[in-house]
């Protein structure tokens, strides 16, 4: 049987390290943009995974909870927005959030045609248990840098931050 899953018969299986150091040989690679997407990849993949085990918490309704936890009261829009996340998937999110009592909605008085969501003391709890999971994953994945070191990334991060109205995109 030739499962293309299995290295089992293969004398040398590549580690992911591997891969990488020979993909970014590559002449026409988009060296920055595949190390941040490939980072932050290995950051998010295990982290949801275990928020989803633990709590039975999408990634969705995890950054959901976040965006409210952490800004106060938001429309659905300013939520895709800030997330650059698909409309359907984070009206998904917030249709499972609301159904397990992790937030609720009220019309705006300002402006009767929007609905704001708003996060509940449950919601904010479990927000709460799901950081620290973040916490350990990113003092794991940043624990090679110096004290310098984490300062230049967070200074750089910071930037390239700084000037997202130039290159966000929302769906």
């Amino acid at each position: 049987m030739n499962d293309r899953f299995d290295d089992t018969a293969e004398s040398h299986v590549a580690t992911p390290k591997e891969i990488l150091d020979k993909v970014l040989l590559y002449p026409n690679i988009d060296r920055d943009g595949l190390r941040l997407s490939l980072w932050s990849g290995f950051y998010t993949g295990p982290v949801f995974a275990q928020i989803e085990q633990r709590f039975g918490l999408y990634r969705d309704e995890n950054n959901v909870l976040f965006a409210l936890a952490t800004y106060g009261q938001l429309t659905a829009k300013s939520i895709c927005e800030f997330l650059g996340r698909p409309k359907n998937s984070i009206s998904r999110a917030i249709d499972r959030l609301l159904k397990k009592g992790l937030i609720h909605t009220e019309v705006d008085p300002g402006d009767r045609r929007r609905v704001l969501l708003t996060i509940e003391p449950a919601g904010r709890d479990l927000h709460e248990q799901t950081l620290k999971i973040h916490k350990e994953r990113e003092a794991h994945m940043l624990r090679s840098l110096t004290p310098v070191e984490r300062t230049a990334l967070d200074s750089i991060l910071s930037k390239l931050i700084d000037d997202a109205d130039s290159w966000i995109e929302t769906f």
